[in-house]
């Protein structure tokens, strides 16, 4: 269990189970028996069921497309490979389990290309 403030979170091997109001106020958390400071952040959230995921090369100039949809990230993360789960109405950009960005979504029509070609890529 992992209580921040008005929320505490359930995490099970690593991965955030669920998240709910929390029962104690925030001034009696610090004051719980062997309550300490967490030192990781917090899990990503699960994915949803049948989410389809998308890899993609992150571009020297910091930027991934998906579905004609330009989404920048970063020059900092140019050169990775990041899974982008597509949902309904945003795209989730993860890398090694960490998400890197939420960006809306602003054409809903299907995705045909969910793995990166070429020289260096391993699709997973």
């Amino acid at each position: 269990m992992r209580l921040d403030g008005h929320l505490m979170h359930a995490i099970a091997n690593g991965a955030l189970v669920g998240t709910w109001p929390c029962p104690l106020p925030a001034d009696r958390i610090a004051s719980l028996p062997g309550a300490r400071i967490a030192a990781t952040p917090l899990p990503p959230p699960p994915l949803p069921p049948g989410s389809i995921q998308a890899q993609r090369r992150v571009h020297a100039n910091g930027r991934i497309m998906v579905n004609k949809q330009r989404i920048k990230l970063g020059q900092r993360h140019a050169g990775k490979l990041v899974t982008v789960v597509i949902e309904d109405t945003h795209y989730r950009i993860l890398h090694d389990d960490e998400e890197l960005a939420i960006r809306p979504r602003k054409d809903t029509t299907p995705i045909t290309r969910l793995h990166v070609r070429g020289k260096g890529a391993h699709p997973t």
